[in-house]
């Protein structure tokens, strides 16, 4: 359906001239927006990181240790905010030993907050969020934030239809996702 909406846009903006995007707005509700900012005061400056992949047989995340460089690396101007799911434990106990400063809002708050709708209100409190191509990107687009995207192929057959979404394809520079150097991500994300 999507594919089929993106070329019906297409042909509409050929005809009118004009270039045609999906309203991405969504409501989030006053209690989770409530919560968001009382865990994310505004006298601080976040980025927000979504780095494991729910699909254990296909290779879609960055190395562990380059993550851990890139958080560090940004730690001096932001609070690394992690957005990974309990059952990660070895991977957020290593976060929390190595990462200056590293902060997961979800672990602050109750079960009735534990929802898809928690991350993309905690998205629009970040001034960017790096991600690779999981589920959490996509609540994470809704947000109003600035997201970049680490894929390792198939990255605009599943890119958000707005425009706060940029994509590394790793495709394009014939390298695999997990053999990216943090240098590359930097830099990627400083020049865009």
């Amino acid at each position: 359906k999507k594919n089929l909406i993106v070329r019906l846009l297409f042909y509409l903006d050929k005809i009118t001239g004009k270039k045609t995007t999906p309203n991405y707005q969504i409501d989030i509700p006053e209690l989770f927006l409530n919560k968001a900012k009382e865990l994310m005061p505004n006298d601080q400056r976040y980025i927000g990181f979504s780095i494991t992949a729910g699909h254990p047989m296909r290779v879609k995340e960055i190395s562990i240790q380059e993550i851990i460089k890139v958080a560090n690396y940004y730690s001096k101007d932001f609070v690394p905010t992690f957005f990974i799911e309990d059952k990660y434990i070895e991977i957020k106990d290593k976060i929390k030993k190595e990462v200056h400063n590293s902060f997961f809002p979800e672990e602050s708050v109750s079960i009735e907050f534990k929802k898809p709708m928690m991350v993309t209100a905690l998205g629009n409190f970040t001034e960017f969020n790096i991600t690779i191509d999981n589920g959490i990107s996509h609540m994470l687009s809704f947000s109003k934030s600035k997201n970049y995207k680490f894929c390792n192929d198939s990255a605009y057959k599943f890119k958000p239809l707005n425009n706060n979404t940029i994509i590394y394809d790793c495709e394009k520079t014939s390298k695999k996702i997990n053999e990216l150097k943090s240098e590359e991500i930097i830099n990627f994300i400083n020049n865009n």
